[in-house]
């Protein structure tokens, strides 16, 4: 009996305990496929594990395990930490490998690895089961298979419990597979030949189930939710059941397809927002890009939205062929002007392997990053200075930061006002086992303890170094290069407290062995105008406010240890620092009093964190709570 593991890996990011929308849904759905399989054990490493364990600790967790078949569901922000793991684990022992997902397609060289065994073209659930019926059938790549009356008859896994809704309080579910669409950019089911629809009652089993079991958010999958048969009856049923509007419902859709009638039966199912993909008012950059857009009847249907309460969520691409600085600012200000700016998300064009822009980017002349997310470089209209200025206005325009920095968490102390040298390692429980998020130098620990420590560590992770050990440059490059030689995929922040001087991040950064290009250092490209590292984070706490450590990935944050708690003011008045660590000597309940008044307003101020473990995670649930996963953030200490 054949034992499988299917295993998708999370979004990159640098705030730990965040939310990474990592939920396995093809998994579940290749789960489902062979559920009547008896010779098959098929287990899916769950979300709640997977999306916060450093490399190693993953490979360490899959070879426990020792599963015949292992499979990856592989998109663009996790190919290649993908492939790292499948060379890891075959290091170790000889499992077959399959690679399914967006990312496998006939014109992609970078997923060619000799430590793959099979790579599955298109949807999964026809050919998984094949691969498993007949051993016989497993090739490099396997003829693919119909899958539509899988899809169509196949229920929601979640009632099975095959997914966690619990830790983003959100469900997905296809309504249909398949787009009318034939977008340029987008890879979106370009294998397919025709739309499937999911059964009516199949919807409704789900919405139900969502509803009744009080899960904060429905999202409907369908690239464009307006081109469903029979939607408007389908709306009506979904009311019935949400009419205590216990659920917000969450879609795509074209605005231009919206008239009064439509939006009132959206409001009435509870819909609360919508993704709206204007990506530009170009003419030029439409016809590249195979859109058209009406942008009377667009302002009109997100309006209607807006008057029933339903946020559009606007979004736009920067460096779309055909498009010019001046168009790319035009688009911008149709949004504004338009009244619909509340919520634009701007993506610069990422030329995805297996689309039409991909397959002509020679003779559009398009220069893009050759690693994930292949976000594109320049274009013969749209320079790479034009890029950044692209980013610059639709900022000022639009009033918002569109590359923030990651949330302030310095935080290392279980016990209040205990002494950094008297602080251990903060480790967190995921599933049955305790990993390291906060790994605290206060002094010169033996390096040897570092090979051990780099195999338990979280994704991301922190080091905490003290003013001991903050200048002795030689500790701790050696100390890097163990932590990341075995985790070349895991992003990581650098916190000195209190060091003797600027650290030098140069010499710390050639120190650190992740695999480069990361794909935080392209995703992440316009945090600052030059392109370099977005995976290292360097944060320097003080109260020295003139120390002045300024520098791409580098922010300076006041140690507030007075006697008194700050106020606006003393916000403001250093609002020319990045962050706000608050760490007087004063009661808990004093300072947890003034969280809850300040909260109100933190949105205002520079990011504000807490040196002790449990104000930061109260802070937290104040301030973050819809963007945190708290089961992640289990903190467990020792104090001597």
């Amino acid at each position: 009996m054949p034992t499988i593991l299917l295993i998708q890996l999370p979004i990159p990011q640098l705030n730990y305990g965040r939310q990474t929308g990592n939920i396995p849904l093809a998994a579940a759905c290749l789960k489902q496929a062979v559920a009547d399989l008896p010779e098959a054990t098929v287990e899916i490493l769950p979300e709640s594990i997977v999306s916060y364990l450093a490399d190693a600790s993953l490979v360490s967790l899959i070879t426990a395990r020792r599963p015949q078949i292992i499979g990856f569901t592989v998109y663009s922000w996790n190919v290649r930490r993908s492939l790292y793991l499948a060379e890891m684990v075959k290091s170790i022992y000889r499992p077959r490998i399959v690679f399914g997902g967006p990312e496998i397609t006939p014109d992609n060289e970078l997923i060619d690895s000799e430590h793959v065994d099979t790579y599955v073209h298109g949807e999964g659930e026809a050919v998984f089961r094949r691969l498993l019926q007949n051993p016989q059938s497993w090739e490099r790549f396997p003829v693919a298979a119909d899958t539509a009356k899988v899809f169509e008859a196949s229920p929601s896994p979640y009632p099975d419990g095959l997914l966690e809704p619990w830790v983003e309080d959100l469900m997905l579910m296809e309504t249909q597979r398949g787009c009318p669409y034939r977008c340029a950019y987008c890879y979106y089911n370009k294998s397919r030949q025709r739309i499937s629809v999911k059964a009516e009652a199949q919807v409704m089993q789900a919405a139900q189930w969502a509803c009744e079991n009080g899960i904060g958010e429905l999202y409907l999958l369908d690239p464009s939710i307006n081109s469903r048969p029979g939607l408007k009856g389908l709306l009506k049923k979904i009311s019935t059941v949400n009419a205590r509007r216990t659920t917000a419902l969450l879609s795509e859709i074209r605005a231009e397809s919206l008239d009064g009638e439509l939006a009132d039966l959206f409001a009435a199912a509870g819909f609360s927002w919508f993704e709206i993909g204007l990506q530009s008012t170009n003419p030029a950059a439409l016809t590249a890009m195979n859109r058209r857009a009406d942008l009377a009847r667009f302002r009109t249907g997100a309006r209607l939205l807006q008057q029933r309460g339903i946020t559009p969520g606007i979004d736009l691409i920067a460096g779309l062929p055909g498009d010019t600085l001046d168009g790319f600012k035009r688009s911008v200000d149709f949004v504004v002007d338009s009244g619909l700016h509340d919520d634009v998300q701007v993506f610069p064009l990422a030329v995805l392997p297996g689309t039409e822009f991909r397959a002509n980017s020679r003779s559009l002349g398009l220069r893009y990053e050759p690693d994930p997310p292949y976000p594109v470089i320049a274009t013969p209209r749209f320079s790479e200075q034009e890029l950044l200025a692209a980013f610059d206005y639709a900022e000022s325009r639009l009033d918002t930061n569109l590359y923030p920095l990651p949330d302030l968490n310095a935080a290392w102390r279980s016990a209040h006002q205990a002494p950094l040298e008297h602080c251990r390692d903060v480790t967190v429980c995921l599933g049955t086992d305790h990993y390291i998020s906060k790994l605290v130098v206060a002094g010169l620990r033996p390096l040897s303890d570092f090979s051990g420590i780099a195999g338990r560590l979280t994704h991301p992770y922190q080091v905490i170094i003290g003013p001991q050990v903050s200048d002795n440059r030689q500790y701790l490059t050696r100390m890097l290069n163990l932590l990341t030689t075995a985790n070349p995929f895991t992003a990581l922040e650098l916190v000195f407290l209190e060091p003797a001087g600027r650290p030098e991040t140069g010499a710390l950064l050639e120190a650190v062995h992740l695999q480069r290009p990361q794909f935080l250092d392209h995703e992440q490209r316009y945090l600052f105008a030059t392109p370099g590292n977005r995976s290292v984070l360097f944060t320097l706490v003080s109260r020295n406010a003139s120390i002045r450590f300024q520098g791409d990935m580098q922010r300076q944050v006041y140690w507030w240890q007075h006697d008194r708690l700050p106020t606006a003011r003393d916000a403001a008045s250093l609002s020319g620092l990045d962050g706000l660590l608050v760490d007087p000597p004063l009661p808990d309940q004093q300072i947890a009093a003034w969280q809850h008044r300040f909260s109100k307003y933190a949105s205002e101020y520079l990011h504000i964190g807490f040196a002790d473990l449990a104000l930061q995670k109260r802070w937290m649930q104040l301030t973050a709570a819809d963007d945190t996963y708290f089961g992640a953030l289990t903190y467990r200490t020792a104090n001597g």
